[in-house]
Order: C-alpha cells, then sequence, then structure tokens
C-alpha cells in the first residue's frame, strides 16, 4: 500500500462527519460535514457541506507527512519533514521569500472530528 493509499484509509474515518481544519495552534480554516474526497496530482480535495447546505470544495497540497490520531489528522507542511536539516536544499529552501507561500507554509494542518 503506498502512501497516498494510507492517508486516504485514515481520511475515510471521517466521511459523512462532522469536521473542522484548522492550523495547529491557530485559526479555523474550514469547517462542515465532509462528503467526499478525492486526490487529484498533488492535492487532496474535500467536498463539504457547510451550515448553509452548500458543498463546497477545499483543496490542499499533499502533506510532507501526517500523523494519524484518535479523532484527529495531522498533516505537516513544515521545512524539517521536508528534507533533513543538514541538507542543502534546507538552507536553500530556508533562505527563499516565503512571503507569497501558502498559509501552510511551515505548518500543521489538522482535519478534526467534531
Amino acid at each position: 500500500m503506498n502512501r497516498v493509499e494510507k492517508i486516504e484509509n485514515e481520511i475515510n474515518n471521517f466521511l459523512l462527519r462532522d469536521i473542522i481544519f484548522f492550523i495547529e495552534h491557530g485559526k479555523t480554516v474550514k469547517r462542515g460535514k465532509l462528503i467526499l474526497f478525492r486526490f487529484k496530482e498533488f492535492h487532496f480535495n474535500f467536498t463539504l457541506k457547510n451550515e448553509k447546505d452548500e458543498h463546497k470544495i477545499y483543496e490542499i497540497p499533499y502533506p510532507y507527512n501526517y500523523e494519524p490520531g484518535q479523532n484527529h489528522l495531522k498533516f505537516s507542511y513544515d521545512l524539517d519533514d521536508f528534507t533533513l536539516k543538514d541538507s542543502s536544499l534546507y538552507f536553500t529552501a530556508k533562505a527563499m521569500n516565503i512571503s507569497t507561500a501558502s498559509k501552510l507554509h511551515g505548518a500543521k494542518l489538522v482535519l478534526s472530528a467534531v
């Protein structure tokens, strides 16, 4: 079983449940009932049903690492999970201008059941 399939198996536990996406130690990003999800190229697409009964799609990039939990799943976008700390790639990425980077850059996004 490859890594995408392992993540998909973990996400299956949240289908048709009320969920919340939030940045660890930060703010809430999205919330609603998870209706559908799929992996498309380098992104996960989540279809959420919000409080107004509208279906909204929330797309997140493929994480560098993930950690399953009891009622949550953490997606890591931290540079430490992307490459080794003593590699030249690490220092090159650290020196990049991140002002236009995604809000997930260097963060952990948590998918949690409500």
